[in-house]
């Protein structure tokens, strides 16, 4: 009996310390991992701006008229690039939206130039057909898988709102996946802090 309890306990402490699988114990190890592999969307709202007013689109290669990055935004910007490369995050393309306040934001945090995307367009001035038309765009944009990598998008909080229903913060981010089939889910929230696995992390 002594020996046949003996073996029980032994097989018992084997079974504990035996790993798990990455993914069942540490969705976060597991997410971080997998994105290194690539095959994701980064959204990342633009860092945190200085107030001014703003009430109608003009040229925006011009940031004189525009809500631009405050002091705080541009430390902030740096300091998510500096959280990526810490984490091995690495991005094969980087999109924005047109205003002075992505770009920036893109240019800090990835270290190059974005290029310029019409779906993530956004401005207090637009009609509320129009808005809709961009949430529509975002959607069909989320759900297309990137060739390669993972893809940078660098906008604003509406639309993306309006697209997932997540409220993102200046300078917040949201991880998605694509699933292929023009669908998408958000498995990640990250900011200068880093990143967290699940939706409402």
């Amino acid at each position: 009996m002594r020996v046949l309890a003996l073996c029980l306990l032994v097989s018992l402490l084997a079974a504990c310390a035996a790993p798990r699988p990455e993914s069942a114990a540490d969705p976060q190890a597991a997410l971080l991992a997998s994105l290194r592999q690539g095959g994701y969307l980064i959204y990342l709202r633009h860092a945190d701006t200085a107030v001014a007013p703003e009430s109608a689109v003009r040229d925006l290669a011009d940031c004189g008229w525009q809500r631009n990055l405050s002091e705080r935004g541009r430390e902030q910007a740096a300091a998510l690039g500096a959280m990526l490369r810490q984490q091995g995050i690495a991005v094969s393309t980087v999109e924005s939206s047109g205003f002075c306040r992505t770009r920036q934001t893109a240019e800090l945090v990835f270290g190059r130039a974005p290029t310029v995307s019409a779906d993530l367009f956004y401005h207090v001035s637009q009609t509320p057909a129009e808005i809709a038309a961009e949430t529509a765009n975002l959607k069909v944009r989320l759900g297309r898988r990137p060739a390669a990598g993972n893809i940078a998008l660098v906008g604003h909080a509406p639309t993306f709102r309006d697209a997932t229903g997540i409220e993102l913060a200046e300078g917040q981010g949201a991880i998605i996946k694509p699933a292929g089939d023009g669908t998408f889910s958000i498995v990640g929230r990250f900011d200068t802090s880093g990143i967290s696995a699940g939706r409402g992390a």
